[in-house]
């Protein structure tokens, strides 16, 4: 059985456990391969995450939960084996990357 998406993407492989999907697409001349990850459970999870520090107080806490494909396509891996805190920090204050901080503030 072949499933395609809306777009005519077929699904080329799912994974149970993750819940990643690889699609593909030929266009009459390449095959494009798009990958899909489920992202809204750490958003939310995030989202709480962030309204329990609201106030919170102390020497040590998580600031962001990052999904691996986002982290390495972000260029954060990168950063943190340069040890570039100048770009994780950036990268973190983003407001296009909001979702996957836990707590409010600066970094």
């Amino acid at each position: 059985m072949t499933i395609r998406d809306e777009n005519g993407f077929t699904l080329v492989d799912f994974d149970h456990a993750s819940g990643r999907s690889v699609w593909s697409y030929f266009d009459g001349q390449k095959t494009v391969y798009r990958t899909d990850y489920p992202v809204a459970e750490a958003i939310k999870n995030n989202a709480f995450d962030r309204s329990e520090a609201a106030g919170w107080k102390g020497d040590w806490h998580r600031v962001a939960s990052i999904p691996l494909n986002v982290l390495h396509n972000s260029g954060m891996v990168d950063a943190a084996s340069q040890h570039d805190d100048g770009f994780m920090s950036r990268w973190l204050n983003d407001g296009d990357n909001a979702a996957w901080r836990t707590k409010e503030g600066r970094m």
